[in-house]
């Protein structure tokens, strides 16, 4: 055999060599891999349910939170109702009562002013007849 095509053998035969020792590394990296992926799983279906009952007990209380929100803004027309009545209720009260309340209370002062400006003046009349009667005479002829 001629020294070239020994040396290709030789050279061949390191390729192959080195090949296999590179798949064999990375047959023991995939294997473990795979351990790793197995454990990953395992503990992935372990927590499925878990997360399947929150995922439930969320929807329950999406559920709760929205008939309870639906309810608050029931309530919250209604007051909003309650409150507009109240306000109508309350002009109602100021515009017939309090209006003509205010109107008597104007009067009787009118009244009161005027009894005081009468009882004021016939005190004066009175007191000057008085002094007039006290001095003498007869000055009323």
């Amino acid at each position: 055999m001629p020294p070239l095509v020994q040396v290709s053998i030789v050279v061949a035969t390191l390729a192959l060599v080195a090949a296999t020792v590179a798949l064999v590394r990375l047959l023991v990296q995939a294997r473990a891999t795979a351990e790793q992926v197995e454990r990953t799983m395992a503990h992935v279906d372990a927590t499925i349910p878990t997360v399947e009952a929150a995922v439930d007990e969320l929807r329950v209380v999406l559920d709760t939170t929205s008939d309870i929100l639906a309810r608050v803004d029931r309530v919250s027309s209604d007051v909003a109702g309650v409150s507009g009545k109240a306000r109508e209720i309350s002009n109602l009260v100021v515009n017939r009562l309090l209006g003509p309340a205010n109107d008597i209370a104007a009067i009787v002062q009118g009244v009161r002013t005027g009894a005081s400006f009468f009882m004021g003046a016939h005190k004066k009349r009175r007191a000057a007849e008085t002094a007039r009667a006290s001095e003498g005479g007869n000055h009323n002829e």
